[in-house]
């Protein structure tokens, strides 16, 4: 990354940050988890209900502690920080349409109640951009009332260089108290600054001749695993979007000059790994 600004996305460097923990819920395969730990924010705990991607959390992230069901998880260890993409099969327009009051994407009230208990400075929310008419309100209006303010942008992964048009909604809320004193023009989410190497296949990397075309699986013996991993892929928060928001929330919370001081690592060194 190059040296920049503070309010550029690649203000890494000489400039430090707070060291800030991290709590992961329903978690994948890690794609929370490995952007905080391209940061230098150190996860200390996941929770994902599904065995094949418990595997692979505990194969990339050995250190991290594992908790199993959401609904039977309490007061984990404090971290500053907790991430979420609850279910959005009642949310997307692939599903029902039944919203935030859906028995899957219902989930959000654990989430909530995690949020409500732990009480860390930020969180953050990933989830499909039909929130926004399918129960939005409701996760403003909940997070209000145990004191937290919240923003939120819809990202694409073309936004990124990445060759997967996924657009979905990306949420950081933070407590109130820390930021009373904040400009109403100071804004959590960042100038996104990608390093030139990321900006290369968009925009157009769909017309590009040179791109491997998209493997076709067929339904031979094994069949089940490709399906656990296409499937856990599929549902993970990619990992340079959440670099982005972890760096937005660290430059935010060094403009309060608050925690010891670490240098980023370079985000170049680690891939998320879904093999077994």
């Amino acid at each position: 990354m190059n040296e920049s600004s503070n309010n550029s996305f690649s203000s890494v460097g000489k400039n430090g940050f707070a060291e800030l923990t991290h709590g992961s819920l329903f978690s994948g395969i890690g794609g929370f988890e490995l952007g905080a730990e391209l940061v230098g924010i150190k996860t200390k705990w996941s929770c994902e209900i599904q065995q094949f991607q418990r595997n692979i959390l505990k194969k990339n992230f050995p250190k991290t502690k594992q908790y199993e069901d959401i609904t039977e998880l309490q007061t984990p260890e404090y971290v500053d920080i907790i991430s979420g993409g609850f279910p959005c099969q009642d949310i997307s327009v692939a599903g029902k349409g039944e919203g935030i009051s859906g028995e899957r994407s219902g989930l959000w009230s654990e989430m909530f109640r995690l949020v409500g208990q732990v009480r860390p400075k930020y969180v953050i929310i990933e989830n499909s951009p039909m929130l926004t008419i399918r129960g939005f309100e409701q996760v403003l209006c909940d997070l209000s009332k145990i004191g937290y303010n919240a923003e939120w942008q819809c990202l694409s992964g073309t936004t990124f260089g990445i060759q997967q048009n996924r657009e979905r909604l990306y949420c950081i809320a933070y407590r109130d108290s820390k930021h009373n004193k904040r400009s109403s023009t100071q804004q959590i989410f960042r100038k996104l600054d990608l390093p030139r190497e990321f900006t290369r296949i968009y925009p157009g990397w769909r017309k590009r001749p040179d791109l491997p075309k998209s493997r076709f699986l067929r339904a031979t013996n094994g069949l089940r695993p490709w399906l656990d991993r296409v499937g856990a892929v599929g549902n993970a928060v990619m990992p340079l979007v959440a670099v982005y928001l972890f760096r937005c929330i660290q430059i935010a919370d060094r403009q309060r000059g608050k925690g010891k001081t670490v240098i980023a690592v370079n985000m170049h060194q680690h891939s998320l790994n879904a093999e077994m």
